[in-house]
């Protein structure tokens, strides 16, 4: 039997995603407010300093909506910036269709109304390689959330946050190409040991619900502004210093429970999450 073969370009994956939302679109209905998403954006626009950018997916067309910070960090004008020219043209070719599957399998499980979504707070962390405009690769880690989804709890958006690692060498591309075939798809259909891959992934991605949207929010805040005081966060974010003190009490008691670490300081802990991409 011969093996059948995935496509991995812009034009076939878009294919797949779009029939994922075959009905008037006019008659879905979005859950996270415009205000929310739009403080999201704001905060994140202050981390594209600290070698990081972002783009946001709108599932629907399939295409990018929001991006900020790739000019500054890869070269590309973001007028012009595409999500097809980030599949066919940035992803380097040794993980890019191992990678690429995942995704498949990931829009058509988050797209499928059978898990309950939350606003960026499920994260989905990988490593990821990039081509720079002046023709090197950048190693990046990358981390993807839930953006907006609607009533009957499917994705409409997703956002990708990624932070600038160094450039690739040889030795980080075969440990990035042998951790990509770990995960590796080869037909339509999963053998078992692929299926059970994929499952503690969808479980590991479906369980990241330890944060509130708040809370990621306030520690990004104190990962990427150092010195920042409680009462600075609380004229940020409209709140008092008592509820910015919970925030901090709630944020250190998840993160040593979740993380087996014992942080010494909301900083130390925003940090670390900085660090590990969740940030």
């Amino acid at each position: 039997m011969a093996k059948t073969e995935i496509a991995t370009d812009y034009k076939s994956l878009r294919n797949i995603v779009l029939p994922l939302f075959n009905e008037d679109h006019n008659a879905i209905v979005p859950v996270v407010s415009h205000s929310l998403q739009q403080r999201e954006l704001e905060l994140l626009k202050e981390t594209t300093k600290d070698e990081r950018f972002f783009f946001v997916v709108d599932m629907l067309n399939f295409e990018i909506t929001e991006c900020h910070g790739i000019n500054k960090w890869l070269g590309y004008s973001e007028e012009d910036f595409s999500l097809k020219f980030y599949v066919d043209k940035l992803l380097h070719p040794g993980i890019k269709k191992a990678l690429l599957i995942i995704a498949q399998q990931m829009y058509g499980l988050l797209c499928s109304g059978i898990f309950e979504l939350h606003f960026i707070v499920q994260r989905f962390t990988g490593v990821v390689a990039l081509k720079h405009q002046k023709g090197h690769y950048l190693l990046i880690k990358k981390a993807s959330a839930v953006f907006q989804y609607d009533t009957h709890s499917r994705m409409l958006s997703y956002i990708d946050e990624f932070t600038i690692i160094g450039e690739l060498d040889e030795q980080r591309l075969q440990e990035l190409v042998f951790g990509a075939r770990h995960v590796n798809v080869t037909g339509v259909s999963m053998d078992a040991q692929q299926q059970k891959i994929m499952e503690q992934t969808m479980a590991h991605f479906m369980g990241m619900k330890i944060f509130s949207p708040t809370e990621i929010q306030v520690a990004r805040k104190i990962a990427y502004n150092n010195g920042i005081t409680r009462k600075e966060l609380a004229a940020e974010f409209d709140v008092s210093i008592h509820t910015i003190t919970t925030f901090y009490k709630r944020f250190m008691e998840k993160t040593r429970n979740f993380f087996q670490k014992d942080f010494s300081t909301m900083e130390n802990a925003a940090l670390f999450l900085r660090k590990e991409g969740f940030l």
